[in-house]
């Protein structure tokens, strides 16, 4: 069995998935490797920086994109016009203190 992570993709990004029927889950199954973060993760799916919210969660927490993976993380990605608009008060997990 590969590695991976499942992401949950919202919005505008759900055109990124596999399946795009609106009536189910839009969700990418990655494989990822040691050391592979939330941001290499975007560039596999293929997702542009321009596209990708600040809103990233990885395991239901508020997380950046500098976060480091583990197999069987479960992503949830945002895009840029559905920012969460209290985020200040929500500490992410994992990566750098620069975001």
């Amino acid at each position: 069995m590969i590695a991976a992570v499942e992401v949950h993709l919202y919005g505008r990004l759900r055109r990124f998935a596999e399946d795009r029927d609106p009536t189910r889950d839009s969700v990418a199954r990655i494989p990822v490797g040691a050391n592979d973060t939330v941001a290499a993760v975007t560039e596999r799916l293929g997702i542009p920086k321009e596209e990708l919210g600040t809103n990233v969660f990885v395991n239901g927490r508020y997380s950046r994109l500098s976060h480091c993976l583990h197999p069987g993380d479960r992503i949830g990605l945002f895009p840029n016009d559905m920012n969460l608009l209290y985020r200040w008060y929500f500490a992410p997990v994992g990566g750098d203190d620069h975001g």
